[in-house]
């Protein structure tokens, strides 16, 4: 961050209006670049230049503490490509050591967008809902058709017949009735809120890669002596993950009894799944 004191008030000028002022800077005051440029290491990727008639007045004003903040419009976007990297850990079998695994930057360095994961958890828990509560209106509930007592004369209140909202017994006004609370979200929003996921997964430690999550026997007093050894935290929450169309039988009857663990496929996970746990 660039930034000046004016009085006892501090302005600054982000690193994207930075980088664009001195991207153009480069070319229209060249004298003044070795000077004033600083190194710019960002994963920032800056489209778009600096009105060259801003140049000049914009770095008279970063030398002149009683000139006032410029407008500098400048465009953003976020573009990464360094890749990621994790180590592979043993789950069942030898211990490997310095193995690797290559993880990609598109799905496992994406921007953390909150709004993303807020849509993809109310559209999947929607579809949870079943939808199946149920009133009876007035003329459903059992009972005779007949007005209770004549409109006039009684003295008393107006009435109609028994299955009034108004008397015990009688029907429900404005109840529930079985619908779908299904609601459509687009196939590109949830494969988005997937790699939020998983980056937020990454970048909080909470990821472990291991060579394969096939397991020898049915005991699961193993399995979670082995869970617990890759982390102590798993018992809070732990999601196995399998890249094969179907979970391997002995994993899944080993871990039925346990309820901090729960096994799905690639093909299966959503990104509530992801979120609901800790690893």
């Amino acid at each position: 961050m660039l930034a000046k004191r004016v009085g006892s008030r501090i302005t600054c000028l982000s690193h994207v209006g930075r980088a664009a002022l001195f991207r153009t800077a480069s070319t229209v005051a060249p004298g003044l670049k070795p000077s004033l440029e600083p190194q710019i290491t960002s994963k920032v990727k800056v489209h778009g230049e600096v009105d060259p008639k801003l140049v000049k007045p914009v770095l008279q004003w970063l030398l002149d503490d009683a000139a006032p903040m410029p407008f500098i419009p400048v465009e953003a976007k976020f573009e990464s490509k360094a890749p990621s990297w994790l180590p592979i850990k043993a789950f069942c079998g030898a211990f490997t050591k310095d193995k690797l695994v290559h993880l990609d930057p598109s799905i496992f360095n994406h921007p953390i967008r909150q709004d993303i994961l807020h849509a993809c958890i109310t559209w999947y828990r929607d579809g949870l809902r079943r939808g199946t509560a149920s009133t009876k209106t007035r003329y459903e509930v059992n009972g005779s058709g007949r007005k209770l007592r004549p409109q006039k004369g009684s003295g008393r209140a107006r009435l109609g017949d028994r299955g009034s909202p108004m008397l015990r017994g009688g029907g429900r006004a404005f109840g529930p009735k079985p619908r779908d609370f299904s609601t459509e979200l687009p196939r590109k929003v949830r494969q988005m809120g997937l790699k939020v996921a998983l980056s937020s997964k990454l970048r909080a430690r909470r990821l472990t890669v291991v060579p394969s999550v096939t397991w020898p026997n049915a005991k699961t007093k193993w399995i979670a002596g082995r869970l617990k050894g890759l982390g102590r935290e798993f018992q809070k929450g732990c999601l196995l993950v399998t890249g094969s169309d179907s979970l391997p039988p002995k994993l899944v009857r080993a871990t039925s009894n346990l309820s901090w663990v729960t096994c799905k496929t690639a093909k299966e996970v959503q990104v509530w799944d992801l979120l609901a746990r800790p690893y």
